[in-house]
């Protein structure tokens, strides 16, 4: 290995420099040229986003958080229609601002998937289900700028 090369060794010292760099604004944060909009929009990808107050939705949660449309109580066995819809105002669909996908579950129970293309698709789905016991439906969905977020629906049987 030939470490006198020039190449080499400006390559070599312009990654110790990056290094040194990003470590420095790891340890002092406040060296960072990030605004501080960018790190809470970073923060979205951490976890599962859910609304503070479901019925006062407020900000990024009026166009992220999924609303679970059916019956409040239904019949065991009996099919049911279920809609999810992302976001109170329809969240956009655009290449650069969209819904990835949307998952269901029963409780804990996976029950299906949507992909979402944008410019092609609504983040609206439409499905039956069946259950023979009382439940808490969960929606899933991905924004690909704002992360996960759930949104949570009880449906008891009669």
């Amino acid at each position: 290995m030939n470490t006198t090369d020039p190449d080499r060794r400006k390559f070599l010292k312009k990654g110790l420099i990056a290094t040194v760099t990003l470590g420095a604004v790891n340890f002092f944060p406040f060296l960072s040229l990030a605004q501080p909009s960018a790190k809470k929009e970073r923060d979205f990808f951490k976890q599962i986003n859910r609304a503070k107050d479901p019925d006062k939705l407020q900000g990024v949660e009026l166009g992220h958080v999924p609303r679970i449309s059916a019956p409040d109580t239904i019949k065991p066995g009996v099919p049911f229609e279920v809609e999810v819809r992302v976001g109170e105002k329809l969240h956009e669909m655009i290449p650069t601002h969209y819904i990835d996908w949307i998952d269901l579950y029963a409780d804990d129970i996976f029950l299906t998937k949507f992909i979402l293309t944008p410019n092609f698709t609504q983040p609206i789905c439409k499905m039956m289900l069946t259950l023979n016991k009382s439940a808490t439906l969960r929606a899933l969905e991905h924004c690909n700028l704002h992360g996960l977020w759930e949104g949570t629906k009880q449906v008891k049987i009669k």
